[in-house]
């Protein structure tokens, strides 16, 4: 990753023990592989400043956060050790033992409370260092963890400290070292001090600890089970909160914990290590906007009423006569809501953006406010507010609103039905769309949705998990929804109610080929149209199907990329995966693709363009971000001007972009 030097080695090195400690954390592996991966994508958003300081406790720091943001967003959905298709597990927690008692009784403890004893008796922190990762004054930590003690106490049963750990491995010959299948040291040995490798298979140690504070936590990985150290809660000697004794029932909780964590299935680091880099990557940039607008406040305290009261001054005098925007894009709470008919077609849709106070840097997310919502933007520079889109993401950072290519309707998750809505321009009346039964729930972070070019049809997926709804697929005409045999993620519809896809499942049939992934086309009535093996990762930035479903777009880079290379824009058949066109996308210096979002015609397609700005007086360089059109047949480049500005929100989808 040539933006993010080192950073695989460090997610490949750090994921499992992050994920252990999610597990213990959550009790549900898919909610724990979250946190991992919030965690992981705020270090790379904060990459150039952390990697040579403490990025495992900035990892342990954001896991907790992200945590106790939202403990229990994806538990009400799955119970405490469902497991999705084809995730390796070591076996569920066998019934009437110790692990299962400890599991249900951590349920019943609040959020911080759950997370002070994990951080103190599964990851070996004292209070203090618990006290911080859960951002509460020590004293405070000391009692709640106190209390969170004596509570699982009552709710555990007598024989609890009774249970021996489990039966110790045969040891190795005094002349060998022990190692793990993947040459990895054992669980609990100590990383050995020294610079960070380049990557997972560098030789030495590959530990990324640090001198940080978190201390014991900060262990090599292994495939064996976490058992962390033994050490009191507090060292010798500490006078302060947290200076208690430990006996054989705080033995036993540290024993059971790590039986507990030990369950957490085996993560693939390749995939998990680019899902964070996508979104750290963006939050970074968001992150260095932060702190100049921040920087900026702080030095203008007294002439910031002033500054806001002339804003809304110009905005209100720049409108024309019928109310429309002058077309720079608003990102204040002050844009209308949705008129009754809109007067032309949605040119583009984008996420408003709020002020620092409203801003979480670990979550990435906006607070619940109208300058968070969704705008609509007309082709006539006008623009409205759509309040009830889910503000939820898909993975890769996609959000759950899609628009026609011709701009005449969008649809959305909707945050108060559950369900997705339609709203048509000549009638900004919402319409169920009835995708969602009544009696079924959905994940929204697992869910992607699209419409087709001329609005008839929609189609959604819902994930692949087994107890997922299968995908649909509607006709917005008749209103009448379909079932589509099998599970894919769609990419696309067409205008005759043709879906494109992608499937994956776990095979070894391949020598050196963990997964399989199908491109898929299926036809209105369920039937295969056809089916071809592709690389899951050409889908990684994002791809576009063309208007008429023939052509599927993707950006790639070239496995040696040179020095000023801008990234490869490639089309596929859509039927026999074939490479149709291969064309490096003619862009200024240094600017490269950064992701694909639709077609302008049936020659160029839409893609985001990033462009570094080496600045030496910047510790961490900027990135603009700006719209192109590329030609798929010479790679030539046009730029899209989504307002005056030239502004690129963080969020966005295409409508009528031309």
């Amino acid at each position: 990753m040539r933006d993010l030097p080192g950073f695989d080695a460090f997610a490949a090195d750090q994921a499992e023990p992050l994920a252990r400690t999610a597990l213990s954390l959550t009790g549900d592996p898919e909610a724990a592989r979250a946190l991992v991966v919030t965690a992981l994508s705020v270090v790379a958003a904060r990459w150039r400043t952390v990697r040579w300081s403490f990025p495992t406790h900035a990892a342990r720091e954001a896991l907790y956060a992200a945590y106790l943001k939202r403990p229990r967003a994806r538990r009400a959905a799955r119970g405490p050790g469902r497991l999705a298709p084809g995730r390796l597990a070591p076996g569920r927690l066998a019934p009437d033992t110790d692990a299962a008692a400890l599991a249900e009784a951590l349920t019943g403890l609040t959020p911080r409370r759950r997370a002070l004893v994990v951080a103190c008796f599964h990851d070996g922190h004292t209070t203090w260092q618990a006290a911080g990762l859960c951002r509460m004054d020590a004293r405070t930590a000391n009692t709640e963890t106190v209390l969170a003690v004596a509570e699982l106490r009552d709710r555990l049963p007598a024989s609890f400290v009774t249970g021996g750990p489990p039966e110790p491995e045969a040891e190795p010959a005094p002349d060998e070292t022990p190692q793990e299948p993947d040459g990895s040291p054992p669980a609990g040995a100590v990383p050995q001090e020294g610079p960070a490798p380049e990557g997972p298979g560098s030789e030495g140690s590959t530990s990324w600890a640090s001198p940080s504070p978190a201390g014991p936590a900060e262990i090599t990985p292994s495939a064996a089970p976490f058992v962390p150290p033994a050490a009191s809660v507090s060292p010798p000697g500490n006078s302060g909160p947290g200076d208690r004794g430990e006996g054989p029932w705080e033995a036993a909780l540290r024993r059971e914990l790590a039986v507990l964590s030990a369950r957490m299935p085996a993560l693939d680091p390749v995939p998990l290590t680019a899902e964070a880099t996508r979104i750290g990557r963006r939050q970074g940039t968001r992150r260095r906007a932060l702190v100049t607008t921040m920087s900026v406040t702080l030095t203008a305290l007294v002439v910031v009423p002033l500054a806001f009261g002339a804003a809304g001054l110009f905005g209100r005098a720049g409108q024309s006569a019928n109310g429309g925007s002058p077309g720079v894009l608003d990102e204040n709470a002050a844009v209308p809501t949705l008129p009754p008919s809109l007067p032309a077609p949605v040119r583009f849709a984008y996420r408003g953006f709020c002020t620092a106070d409203d801003w979480d840097v670990l979550a990435d997310e906006f607070a619940d406010s109208g300058c968070a919502q969704w705008r609509v933007v007309a082709t006539t520079g006008e623009q409205w507010r759509v309040a009830d889109v889910s503000p939820v993401l898909s993975d890769g950072w996609q959000p759950l609103l899609a628009i026609s290519g011709d701009g005449n309707r969008l649809v959305y998750f909707s945050a108060a039905s559950s369900d997705f809505v339609m709203i048509d321009r000549l009638d900004t009346t919402t319409r169920r769309t009835d995708m969602v039964p009544l009696a079924e729930e959905v994940s929204p972070e697992d869910t992607h949705v699209v419409i087709s070019p001329g609005g008839r049809w929609m189609a959604a997926d819902f994930g692949p998990a087994a107890d997922a709804l299968r995908p649909r697929l509607q006709n917005l005409t008749t209103y009448r929804v379909r079932t589509l045999p099998r599970r894919m993620r769609v990419l696309a519809v067409s205008d005759d109610g043709t879906v494109t896809g992608t499937a994956s499942w776990d095979s070894d049939a391949v020598p050196g080929r963990i997964t399989t992934t199908v491109l898929l086309r299926v036809g209105p009535d369920g039937r295969t149209l056809s089916r071809t093996p592709v690389d899951s990762a050409l889908f990684e930035d994002g791809a576009a199907v063309s208007p008429d479903g023939r052509a599927v777009a993707v950006a790639v880079e070239r496995a040696h990329p040179a020095k000023g290379d801008h990234g490869l824009l490639v089309t596929l058949d859509s039927t026999t995966g074939r490479v149709l066109t291969r064309r490096e996308a003619a862009l200024p210096e240094d600017a490269h693709v950064f992701a694909v979002r639709g077609w302008a015609n049936e020659h160029e397609v839409i893609v985001e363009v990033e462009r570094i700005l080496d600045d030496a007086d910047e510790e961490e360089p900027a990135a603009e971000y700006s719209v192109h059109a590329v030609d798929v047949r010479t790679g030539a480049a046009r730029p899209i001007m989504l307002d005056q500005a030239g502004v690129v929100p963080a969020l966005w989808v295409p409508g009528t972009l031309r």
